[in-house]
């Protein structure tokens, strides 16, 4: 790999606005006027010679079981207990006519999805019969079964349907849910899957809505975001859950739960938002784990060739003769932008090393992805299988793998999509878009069973299902089958039936089994049946399997306030050598009553698994107002609290700040006031400020207890303060030690602090430390604040004088005299940012609101169609790419990375290499013309009346976290907000042709078109 392309892969690519999922593109003004004469097509591989087409590794092969007319359309499915398979076909992808295709807009394509089932009658192999189960369902995605009938996910509804006379096809078809919001084809809910606990998850993807049962339209509703949901067949209960990416739902054996983003391959669900919610002190920044390297420089390794639209577009690039490097799509090479369908394979017809293994669609480059899943600490670590390879790739452009299925045969059966363009409508480019058909294969579709190179002595791959009839104890023996198919229907069925005659096998295969999992869905479908005795549990708690003493302690944590013997035996566990174990203890033990005995269980916890930030999570989560107990304990053992104790010790000081109880500050405070030597005031200082930061959360401060002269730590705080007041102007301490130091101030007193803050706000001082001062400063609520910004602000660098133009407008006391510096050209109006400047223009105060209409009024952004136009010489000047990229870092890097320098803010996309330069050139100047729902700015008013801005990096149960540029984050308590909206703009601005002329702009392109391949 070059180190230019090197670099193109980990940058960030300037656009937000340009990705696949949304970019509807003006292209360069001179291209062929006869463009569908010269665009070329290809044309569908026969079903029958579609084997061919296929590469595939470790032997393993591909047999076609279904293809259309039979099928159509398939992007989920699953089999019922007697072996039929039931298809959903998602055929009003991505639009139902041209004339439905409204970028980010509420989608209005008619629902023409189906629920189709299928069977082989004949018993060789193949599906030979088809039926259509339920039609006019608008873009479906997802089934589960439920008492001879489906839950079915189809946007914007959750049905139920049920064939009760026998025909086939479903005649009761009751809406349970409503209020998903049409909006992006590709994020909508998907992928219903049955958990250990018997009840169904869903991947919620990003559309979100506003969630009411199906039959109560004035029932108070359930905001969704960027969340999954699992629901209770049994009376449809809905529930928010952590979660929130694109298409893809799977457990493993163990209740493990993984999805996946378009960029993001593997993603696994570590902290539940139920146990989050308990505290709601804790900020915790991100509830999903990237077990896969995720992002853009992810390469995959197709053997298609490049679609013909993509052709067109790297011809005109050959022919532009300012180009040094044209760039050619007939190499095959390219980046994970459509992952999706993860998988966990779990049969038994593979050989060993495959069971557990993640299998992951990457439906634009026609291939499956390959990763093994390897545990770490709570969590895993996915990685390749193969190397600059790919598990399974076809030479067929139409081959379009979107989802898989563990079959009752042991195998994975591959769902093929088959589509001429499988991409987002919004992504393609206009005028190409209106020579392609995005509804080419609507009628067709395949289905494969993914075959190993031989099947184990003994396995039955033909043995036909039919645990309908089964007796209870048939379907308890089941569970100790080694394929998951037959397990987790026998499961279901041992619930649906609700038949006590099962829970004598049951207990008996709790303890008699040699087989892990069958012992440990005996625990979950004994518990089901209302049978799980504390004796069961016990026997669970004890097992000689990590995996069933982890659920064990899931399903006694209901319990532990009831029964002391069960809560005896949760504590030992929290002392187990398997860190999964210790993890789920660490979570379960915040459901028990407040015993000193979970206190010390948790800190044992705590300290052994310290370096792991899931279960500090966990820990914290379950704390229960224990806090400063266990602080003060790891207080008192220096070694810890100046080593890797950190970060948990910094987390238990704030949570006890953001609570405020003045009993538990003074004994934090005091506790410190014991220790003394340099590692002590480096540990005071830390904790100290962690403390402050609390508060402030709470509305309160540190000055308290620094004025009370007969409070026994207030001598610790005023030399604290003294220390950290010396510290941020010492030359000799390192920057991070002045940045720190200037954090304490900030929750000191403003006119004790001033002086320092004022003097680091200098040019001569380093950036960080003087954004640092800023923010500090802008802390205080304090009149003198404005003046001190003022002052000081035609001295200051770009960087700085955009923080200080953030400090002045968060604040309705300081936006006067902002106003008065713009009107007096003390500021200049172009350093207001469009979302301020729109946050000016929509103020509450109608004089505020009139002022900044009057000075903006001759400064609006021109008519963007009007600034393209003009910008369009720019892609016919003579260009220079090194200019280009000093232009890059001048005007890009504070949203976007380039190599080691700027921010990861923005979006970063190598799908840039299919852009020309006038697509380019059109969202650079229009970031506006269609924006991600991920880059949307958004408008956050605290309690104490702040107001901020940036986009929603990661949100949780109790916390959101706002990425500004610089690459600022700022994670605020849910507790703390008092208003939040979207700007409904992107954050890119508007404007930036008032900073660069066409000649940079041309500059600009060179260097971003021009960036070599591989």
């Amino acid at each position: 790999m070059t180190r230019r392309r090197s670099k193109l892969i980990t940058c960030g690519l300037l656009l937000a606005a340009v990705s696949l999922c949304g970019s509807r593109l003006l292209l360069n003004a001179d291209e062929p006027p006869a463009l569908a004469e010269v665009l070329p097509r290809i044309q569908p591989t026969p079903a029958n010679k579609a084997l061919k087409t296929f590469r595939l590794l470790n032997g393993f092969r591909l047999e076609l079981l279904a293809s259309e007319p039979l099928v159509t359309d398939p992007v989920a499915m699953q089999y019922d207990e007697n072996g039929k398979a039931y298809v959903v076909e998602m055929s009003d992808y991505p639009y139902t006519g041209t004339d439905k295709d409204v970028a980010w807009q509420e989608q209005t394509s008619l629902p023409i999805g189906r629920v189709r089932t299928l069977e082989d009658t004949d018993g060789d192999g193949r599906f030979d019969k088809s039926v259509i189960f339920a039609e006019d369902l608008s873009w479906p995605t997802g089934l589960a079964f439920w008492k001879g009938g489906v839950f079915v996910t189809a946007t914007p509804d959750v049905w139920y349907l049920k064939d009760t006379d026998g025909d086939g096809k479903a005649d009761v078809r009751r809406k349970v849910f409503t209020g998903f919001r049409k909006f992006n084809v590709q994020a909508v809910m998907n992928n219903l899957a049955w958990g250990l606990d018997h009840k169904i998850y869903a991947a919620g993807s990003s559309n979100g809505g506003n969630i009411r049962p199906g039959d109560e339209p004035s029932a108070q509703p359930i905001p969704l975001r960027r969340n999954d949901f699992r629901l209770d067949p049994v009376d449809d209960a809905f529930e928010v859950i952590s979660g929130g990416a694109r298409f893809g739902n799977s457990f493993d054996d163990f209740g493990n739960r993984f999805i996946c983003n378009i960029r993001n391959p593997a993603q696994h669900i570590v902290l539940q938002r139920r146990y989050l919610a308990r505290n709601p002190f804790l900020a915790v920044q991100q509830a999903v784990n990237d077990a896969a390297i995720a992002g853009d420089a992810v390469e995959v390794f197709r053997i298609s060739p490049p679609e013909p639209w993509r052709v067109i577009n790297a011809k005109r690039l050959a022919a532009d003769t300012n180009r040094k490097s044209p760039r050619s799509e007939s190499v095959a090479t390219g980046f994970v932008t459509s992952s999706s369908g993860i998988t966990i394979y779990r049969g038994a017809a593979y050989p060993e090393e495959f069971y557990g293994n993640a299998f992951i669609a990457e439906v634009a480059g026609n291939l499956v992805m390959h990763y093994r899943l390897n545990a770490a600490g709570p969590t895993f670590v996915a990685q390749r299988a193969n190397q600059d390879v790919e598990f399974l790739a076809s030479t067929d452009n139409w081959f379009r793998p979107v989802n898989f299925v563990n079959a009752p045969d042991g195998t994975l059966h591959v769902l093929d999509m088959y589509r001429e363009t499988i991409e987002h409508p919004w992504s393609i480019p206009d005028d190409i878009k209106a020579h392609l058909d995005l509804e080419s294969g609507r009628d067709r579709g395949r289905i494969y069973r993914l075959a190993p190179p031989q099947y184990p002595p003994g396995h039955d791959i033909n043995r036909r299902p039919q645990l309908g009839t089964a007796t209870t104890a048939q379907l308890v023996a089941e569970l100790e089958n080694p394929n998951s198919w037959w397990r987790e229907t026998a499961h279901r069925l041992i619930y649906e039936r609700q038949e006590k005659a099962a829970i004598d096998p049951l207990r008996n295969m709790l303890r008699e089994s040699s087989k892990p999992l069958a012992r440990l869905h005996a625990l979950w479908s004994l518990n089901g049946l209302e049978a799980l005795t504390e004796d069961d549990l016990m026997q669970g708690l004890t097992d000689a399997s990590p995996r069933v003493r982890e659920q064990a302690v899931l399903l006694a944590e209901n319990r532990l306030k009831t029964s002391p013997k069960l809560l005896t035996q949760v504590l030992a566990v929290a002392d187990d050598d398997d860190a999964r174990v210790r993890f789920q203890t660490a979570l379960s033990l915040g459901e028990a009553e407040t015993d000193p005995r979970i206190t010390a269980a948790l800190e044992r916890i705590a300290r052994r698994d310290v370096e792991d930030p899931w279960t500090r999570a966990a820990v914290l989560a379950s704390l229960s107002g224990q806090e400063i107990t266990v602080l003060v304990d790891l207080l008192a053992d220096p070694d810890f609290a100046a080593g890797n104790g950190t970060p948990l010790i910094a987390q238990l000081a704030e949570i006890i700040g953001a609570r405020n109880r003045p009993d538990e500050v003074r004994r934090l405070l005091a506790a410190l006031s014991k220790e003394t030597g340099s590692a002590a005031d480096s540990v005071s200082l830390n904790t100290v400020a962690s403390l402050g930061s609390g508060l402030k959360r709470a509305r309160a401060g540190l000055g308290d207890y620094r004025k009370d002269k007969n409070e026994p730590a207030s001598e610790l705080i005023a030399r604290l303060f003294d220390d950290a007041e010396k510290i941020a102007v010492l030359d000799d301490a390192t920057v991070e030690q002045r940045i720190q130091a200037v954090r304490l101030l900030g929750y000191g007193e403003f006119e004790q602090v001033k002086p320092v803050l004022e003097q680091l706000i200098d040019p001569r001082q380093p950036l960080s430390l003087q954004m640092a001062a800023v923010q500090t400063l802008s802390g205080f609520v304090n009149p003198q604040i404005t003046g001190i910004l003022l002052e000081r602000f035609t001295q200051l660098t770009p960087s700085v004088r955009n923080e200080v133009v953030g400090a002045l407008s968060s604040r309705s006391e300081r936006i006067g005299p902002l106003l008065d510096a713009l009107e007096q050209g003390h500021i200049p109006l172009a350093q207001i940012p469009p979302i301020r400047r729109g946050l000016l223009l929509r103020n509450r105060d109608a004089k505020i609101k009139a002022r900044a209409e009057k000075l903006f009024a001759n400064d609006k952004p021109s008519p963007r169609h009007e600034v393209i136009a003009a910008y369009q010489t720019a892609l016919s000047l003579p260009a220079d790419s090194k200019r280009g990229e000093a232009v890059f870092r001048n005007q890009c890097t504070t949203c976007h990375r380039l190599g080691d320098q700027g921010h990861d803010v923005g979006m970063n996309l190598a799908t840039i290499k299919n852009r020309t330069a006038g697509e380019i050139l059109v969202h650079v100047l229009d970031p506006n013309r269609e924006v991600s729902p991920n880059f949307l700015d958004y408008i956050v008013v605290t309690d104490d009346g702040r107001t901020t801005t940036g986009i929603i990096a990661n949100e949780t149960a109790t916390s959101i976290t706002l990425r500004r540029a610089e690459g600022q984050q700022e994670t605020i308590l849910r507790q703390n907000i008092d208003e939040i909206t979207s700007s409904g703009v992107s954050l890119m601005p508007e404007g930036l042709e008032k900073k660069i002329s066409p000649q940079q702009m041309a500059d600009l392109l060179e260097f971003l078109v021009g960036l070599p391949k591989k």
